[in-house]
C-alpha cells in the first residue's frame, strides 16, 4: 500500500464495535417484533388491559434500546458510516413519537391517534430490518 493509498483509504471501526452494534440493532428489532406481537393479543379483546400493559412495559424498554442504540451509533460510527448513525438517531425518534402516540391512545383514551400509531409502527419496523440487515453487513465486510 502507498502513501497515497493510505490517505485515502476509509476508515472502519473495529470489528467489535459493528458486533455490539449489530447486538444492539438485533434487541432493539426484538423489542419492536415483541411490540406487534403483544398489539396482536389485545385486538382480540381476551385479557386485553394485561396485554396493554405488557406493550406498554415492551415500549419503556423499546425506547432505552433505541436510545441507546443512538448513541452508540453516533459515538463509534458516525465517522465510518454517517447514513447509518443517522437512522440510528431518526429510528429513536420515531420510537419516542410512537410511545408517546401510544400513551396518548391508553392514557388519554384519544382512540383517533391509531390511525397514525399503526401504520408508523410499520415503518419502525421496516427501519429496524433495514438497520439490522446492514450492521450486520458492514460487520462481515470489515471481519
Amino acid at each position: 500500500m502507498t502513501a497515497q493509498t493510505a490517505q485515502t483509504a476509509t476508515p472502519t471501526p473495529p470489528a467489535s464495535q459493528w458486533k455490539w452494534f449489530s447486538a444492539l440493532t438485533g434487541l432493539t428489532s426484538l423489542a419492536i417484533f415483541l411490540q406487534a406481537v403483544t398489539a396482536g393479543e389485545f385486538v382480540s379483546q381476551d385479557h386485553r388491559e394485561v396485554w396493554i400493559g405488557i406493550h406498554n412495559i415492551i415500549s419503556d424498554v423499546t425506547l432505552a434500546l433505541a436510545l441507546v442504540t443512538a448513541i452508540f451509533a453516533l459515538m463509534t460510527l458516525r465517522k465510518f458510516a454517517p447514513a447509518l448513525a443517522s437512522i440510528a438517531v431518526v429510528l429513536f425518534v420515531l420510537v419516542l413519537a410512537q410511545t408517546a402516540i401510544g400513551h396518548l391512545i391508553t392514557d388519554a383514551h384519544a382512540d383517533g391517534w391509531i390511525g397514525v400509531h399503526v401504520p408508523l409502527a410499520f415503518v419502525i419496523f421496516g427501519m429496524t430490518a433495514w438497520i439490522s440487515f446492514r450492521a450486520t453487513a458492514l460487520r462481515r465486510a470489515t471481519t
